[in-house]
Order: C-alpha cells, then sequence, then structure tokens
C-alpha cells in the first residue's frame, strides 16, 4: 500500500500510488468475496473453523477500510474547508424585484457540487466494492450536512434576500452530497435535520420556540446559535464573545459533540 502524500491528494487525477492502493483493495475485495462464498456453501464445516476465517475476514475487511482511509481523510478536509467559505459570502443583500434568488445557489455550494462530482469519478469509481465505498462516503455525507447546518447557523448579518439564497443552498445540498449516497433519504438523522431546519430560516423567533423539531431532530445549541444572529450587533454570537474565528469554534464543537457541554459554552 502506498501511504506517502500522493495517496491522499485530491487536487489531480489518480496518482501512481492511488492506482495501486485500488488495485489492492480490488483484490482483497475478491478474495473476501471468494473466501466468504466458500464458507457460505460448505454445510459440513467446523463452527471452530469457520469462526477462525470469519475473524480473519474481518481483518481482510479493515486493510481494505486502512487502505482508504487517506483519501477519505483528505476528501473529508476538503468538503469542510469549502463548506467554511459561505461566511465569505454576502447573505446580507436585498431580496431581488422576482422575490426569487438571483442565483440557483451560491458559489461555495457550486464549488462543494463540482468537488463531490469529481472527487466519485476521479477516485472512488475505481473501487469494484460499492457497497464498502459507500458505507464510507455516506458518514462522509452526514458530517457535510453536519458542517453545513452549523455554519449556516452562524451566518450574520442574515437579510430576507439572504435567507432567500440560504434556503436555495439548503436545496442544493441535497443534491450536492447525492453521489456520496446510495439514496439521500437512508441519511438518516442528518437528511431529517436539513429538512426541518430550512423553514426555521423564515419564522419568526416564537414560532421557532416552539418547533416541533427542536431537540428532537435540530439539537437546541444549532437553534440558539441561530438565534443569536438574528439579535442587534451589540448581541454578539458565541463564537464572537470568545474572539474565536468561526474554524476554531468549529473546532471546539468537534471536540465537544456532547450537547450539554455545549449549551453550557453558549450560556
Amino acid at each position: 500500500l502506498s501511504t506517502q502524500g500522493d495517496a491522499s491528494q485530491v487536487i489531480g487525477p489518480l496518482t501512481e500510488g492511488q492506482r495501486r492502493n485500488v488495485a489492492v483493495v480490488n483484490s482483497l475485495y475478491r478474495l473476501h468475496q471468494s473466501v466468504l462464498k466458500v464458507i457460505t456453501s460448505q454445510n459440513s464445516f467446523p463452527a471452530a473453523a469457520e469462526q477462525t476465517v470469519t475473524t480473519a475476514l474481518k481483518a481482510v475487511h479493515d486493510l481494505m477500510g486502512s487502505a482508504v482511509q487517506p483519501l477519505l481523510n483528505s476528501v473529508g478536509d476538503s468538503v469542510e474547508a469549502i463548506i467554511i467559505t459561505m461566511h465569505q459570502e454576502d447573505f446580507s443583500g436585498s431580496l431581488s424585484s422576482s422575490g426569487k434568488p438571483d442565483v440557483p445557489c451560491s458559489l461555495y455550494m457550486k464549488e462543494l457540487q463540482g468537488f463531490i462530482a469529481r472527487v466519485m469519478s476521479d477516485y472512488f469509481r475505481h473501487f469494484e466494492c460499492f457497497d464498502f465505498v459507500f458505507d464510507n462516503t455516506e458518514a462522509m455525507a452526514q458530517r457535510a450536512i453536519e458542517l453545513f447546518i452549523r455554519n449556516a447557523s452562524l451566518i450574520r448579518p442574515l437579510s430576507e434576500g439572504g435567507k432567500m439564497r440560504l434556503a436555495a443552498d439548503f436545496a442544493q445540498m441535497e443534491l450536492a452530497v447525492a453521489p456520496l449516497c446510495r439514496r439521500v433519504s437512508d441519511l438518516g438523522k442528518s437528511y431529517r435535520q436539513l429538512r426541518s431546519f430550512r423553514p426555521l430560516l423564515f419564522q419568526t423567533s416564537e414560532h421557532i420556540a416552539s418547533s416541533p423539531a427542536l431537540g428532537e431532530v435540530i439539537p437546541f445549541s444549532i437553534v440558539l446559535q441561530f438565534l443569536f444572529t438574528r439579535a442587534p450587533p451589540e448581541l454578539k454570537s458565541p463564537f464572537q464573545r470568545a474572539e474565536w474565528s468561526i474554524a476554531r469554534y468549529s473546532q471546539w464543537l468537534d471536540d465537544h459533540p456532547s450537547e450539554k457541554d455545549r449549551l453550557a459554552l453558549i450560556r
């Protein structure tokens, strides 16, 4: 296996190292499937022998996982870097005369869609083990949605025109992560959060407070972050109050997954 830097690059076409890793994973996959076939088609296999072989097969599966991990990490880092650039865009503009956003989606969303589509066709398409690939990329899709909602809830200032644009981005986000999964609706809680948060953009704060999605689908900490963005400028968002960049705040949230810790920080 190639473990050098070129094994995890996501800028250009497949490198020699990445090609080799794909070949190794595909060989391991064929071995795994063939051995599995032998075990399942044998009726007289001693239980102890079957157990030993099954344990060995798990090791083969784990090796496939560690072979693609550097690439997955790289793709994940790039997705996060693209999503955080939403804060470089202006969501404070006025509503266009048609009442609809001028563009179908923001620049960062276009870039995200292009990047994910390219990564799937340039790198992951070469793997023969589709289920194995999707098991890994679906986790990445869930993470991308989580980061998207987190950053969307921190946008300040957010005008009526900005809300329309952000709502369009929410719809486009489903298209962005679609190549990473069998079906977007299979993403479970992440998908429900994406669908539930979008209507909150246009609701009054009182309506949001009584939304049944609160706590159930969308964590309270995310909704609180969003409510701060509606306050006058002198009431700062938690990350501004702590004098942190959004990237640092996002890292803190990753390091503190417990809702209790997050609410304590916001308080």
